[in-house]
């Protein structure tokens, strides 16, 4: 073959790889949305009761009514007539210790919460009488009798270890969590009522020898991961995601709690489209402002014209402008002043002018002012320390999981895997690469249950996946919130447990397929299969390995699913390097690629903020192959003033030195959790001890000095004798003032001084 045969074949096969690379750019689009979707904190009231039960659960719905017609006829009372006598016949039932009795009496329970609706005329009709008689149950203690039936079964499963094959095994749990989870959804869903805010602050409390409901579902996942498969696994993460999403309030609600705390600390408060539904729809489209914001005093040139801009304001970090003075004082004056940021004289104006940029937009969030007070207080040992929290509702969830946090967070990873993808056949009872087996709480014995089998099970799986990402995205954004050391805490359980795998796991599949999947079948939804007669519906083969699966408009719990996924890839792995280093790793841009092209601007908007964390480690060549995209990172991401992401210098990518990183941030954390969690977490470091009486020195204090080894200059050892004689001995100080200045370091708001909580 010639040199120019073979310079054509070159040619050729350049420009096929070439337009085949436009081509599947062009499938990305960046332009508006192709979906119908809002992301909110839950689904609608009806949609989260109907995924309470799965279609295999129809003949159990229909006993619950056999049941409370059969308590009528034998005790000669109604319900409309005789409420008082009726429920305390119902209570009694609950209260029997043989398991026939007890269970006729959940069922009746049950059977009130779903809407009395063998007297319902509508949908509404059931759903109204479903709240009214979920307040009469609550208001006569039947929450507490519905925990001691939990309680006693599940404490009887987990002596005997007992295991569950089929749906029908697990009935009594079934029961009571169903029962359990209505009454709050029910209650609670009224969020401004007094019952609501009464029912919320009853399941924070301790409950039967649990810190709080929280707790008593995260023991039922963990039994679950333990091989105990009788535990009806999707209830127990529905009932975890409600308690968090009602304890600690939703995403809006944080949204409104961290304006608050700015305002409390002085900070000024930044608003985010995305925090509220009208502006989700607009995060990816920038705006042309009418007139520039008051904190912009500058104008454009007249040869300028004002341009499109994002829907937010870019930031800068205090360490940005630490870098920025450093580097300018020391190539222009040759000097460095530590600690000093604000100090520009000598410096060129242009130099002065940049600096007041970023002065401008300066953000500085909880975060920051947790780690003041955190180095504060380990820098005064000597002194009686202050705890600080903003979020007392977390503090109280991270106190009662924080003795088992590993177990619980593993358990619930341990769960999403298995939801996110089963090998093999979907029908399969076994276990498959030591993922766990969730079909024993979908599959009945006898198939007449369900008209499609595959499609409930299919169901099933997106539920729990729903459930476990969103209970896992609440936690990591309130403990973020309450101490920023809390939430690293839990990232860094979550990093060494391969969460990075585990998500990009579930993102390596046609997510436009997933999102569309509907695996619903209406005429078997609750409560809709009470008021109709079922008929069968025919499945469509949609997906690529030929399984069968029912594409249509947006699936809501799918869509909620994948924006979850990515909010807590993206949150856990921002600012860490070590772990964007592990994205690489993990082969994460191909597969991020084909998620960008789920057209919803949400999705692509953490996709792309994915994108811009790992761009400076892809090297050249794939960000010249890939311009598109990072062509919508600066058109669509907020900027972070001084942030060379596109570049990366050689300071940002010495990978040998993010172990180190990753080493130093637990030391962090362990002295953190000595401090303040001692009692409650027994992996902690040498740490200075709480309080120190006046009147005598107490041991602990010599042990942390004895522990404390530090190397002294020779200069040192030759000379402190005189130091001392002279600063110390012949100088008068006035140690009250001393100690006072040490609280001029940081003003942390007066209201949240009285969340402060004294440790001796």
């Amino acid at each position: 073959m010639s040199k120019t045969e073979v310079s054509r074949l070159s040619l050729s096969s350049r420009i096929r790889d070439l337009s085949q690379r436009n081509r599947k750019e062009s499938e990305l689009n960046f332009e508006g949305s192709d979906y119908d979707f809002v992301y909110a904190g839950c689904d609608a009231l009806e949609n989260e009761l109907a995924e309470l039960y799965s279609y295999s659960e129809a003949t159990d719905i229909e006993a619950c009514q056999d049941a409370f017609e059969d308590l009528q006829g034998g005790v000669d009372l109604t319900w409309l007539g005789n409420k008082k006598l009726l429920l305390s016949e119902i209570v009694e039932l609950c209260e029997q210790s043989d398991v026939v009795q007890c269970k006729l009496g959940v069922q009746c329970v049950l059977y009130l919460l779903q809407g009395f609706y063998n007297n319902a005329k509508s949908l509404e009709d059931c759903l109204e009488t479903s709240r009214d008689n979920a307040a009469i149950l609550y208001d006569a203690g039947v929450l507490n009798t519905l925990m001691r039936v939990l309680v006693r079964e599940t404490t009887s499963y987990q002596e005997e270890r007992r295991q569950a094959e089929f749906i029908e095994e697990s009935l009594m749990p079934r029961l009571a969590l169903s029962a359990v989870y209505t009454m709050m959804c029910l209650i609670c869903s009224e969020s401004d009522t007094e019952r609501a805010e009464r029912f919320r602050k009853d399941i924070a409390s301790p409950i039967l020898g649990y810190p709080n409901l929280g707790i008593f579902a995260l023991e039922l996942i963990y039994q679950y991961e333990k091989g105990l498969s009788i535990i009806p696994i999707k209830k127990a993460t529905l009932l975890y995601w409600k308690f968090l999403l009602y304890t600690l309030g939703s995403l809006e609600d944080l949204s409104k709690r961290k304006a608050q705390i700015r305002s409390d600390n002085g900070l000024p408060v930044w608003t985010e489209p995305k925090d509220s539904a009208p502006g989700q729809s607009q995060v990816l489209q920038p705006r042309y402002p009418e007139k520039m914001s008051d904190d912009e005093d500058y104008d454009l040139p007249e040869h300028m014209e004002a341009t499109h801009r994002l829907p937010w304001r870019p930031k800068a970090r205090q360490a940005d402008i630490e870098m920025y003075l450093r580097a300018c004082r020391q190539k222009h004056l040759g000097i460095n002043l530590a600690g000093d940021t604000e100090t520009t004289v000598g410096l060129p104006h242009s130099i002065q002018e940049g600096y007041k940029i970023l002065r401008r937009h300066l953000y500085r969030n909880t975060a920051d002012l947790a780690m003041e007070h955190h180095e504060q207080q380990m820098n005064t040992p000597m002194r009686k320390r202050k705890a600080l929290y903003y979020h007392p509702a977390a503090e109280g969830v991270f106190r009662s999981m924080l003795p088992k946090m590993e177990d619980y967070i593993i358990s619930l990873l341990k769960v999403l895997l298995a939801s996110a993808s089963i090998p093999g056949n979907p029908l399969t009872k076994a276990r498959a690469n030591g993922s766990l087996n969730i079909l024993s709480d979908v599959i009945p014995e006898h198939s007449q249950g369900s008209a499609d089998p595959k499609r409930d099970l299919q169901r099933h799986k997106e539920i729990i996946t729903k459930a476990v990402s969103g209970s896992l995205l609440l936690l990591l954004k309130h403990f973020r919130v309450n101490h920023i050391l809390q939430f690293e805490f839990v990232c860094q359980y979550m990093f060494y447990a391969n969460c990075i795998p585990l998500v990009l796991k579930f993102l390596n599949q046609d997510m436009n397929a997933f999102v569309t999947a509907d695996n619903n079948i209406p005429m078997q939804e609750f409560p809709i299969c009470l008021f109709y007669v079922p008929e069968p519906q025919p499945s469509r083969v949609i997906s690529e390995d030929g399984e069968e699966s029912t594409v249509g408009p947006v699936c809501w719990r799918n869509m909620f699913s994948t924006i979850n996924m990515l909010r807590i890839l993206q949150k856990f792995t921002k600012w860490r390097a070590p772990r964007v280093i592990m994205l690489n790793v993990f082969k994460s841009p191909p597969i991020l690629k084909k998620t960008l092209k789920v057209s919803h601007p949400m999705v692509q908007l953490y996709v792309l903020k994915l994108f811009k964390g790992q761009a400076r480690y892809m090297g050249k060549n794939w960000r010249k192959a890939n311009m598109r995209i990072m062509s919508a990172i600066y058109q669509h991401v907020r900027h972070r003033l001084l942030d060379d992401w596109a570049y990366g210098s050689d300071l940002d990518t010495r990978q040998w030195e993010t172990p180190h990183e990753e080493q130093q941030l637990k030391q962090t954390i362990q002295h953190y959790m000595g401090m303040w969690y001692k009692d409650l977490y027994s992996e902690t470091i040498p740490y200075p001890p709480h309080h120190i009486d006046d009147e005598h020195i107490t041991t602990d204090v010599d042990e942390f000095i004895a522990s404390v080894h530090v190397e002294m200059p020779r200069d040192f050892h030759e000379n402190w004798q005189e130091w001392v004689q002279k600063e110390v001995i012949d100088t008068q100080h006035d140690w009250d003032a001393l100690l006072k200045s040490f609280d001029k370091g940081v003003d942390f708001g007066e209201n949240y001084n009285s969340h402060d909580n004294e440790l001796h």
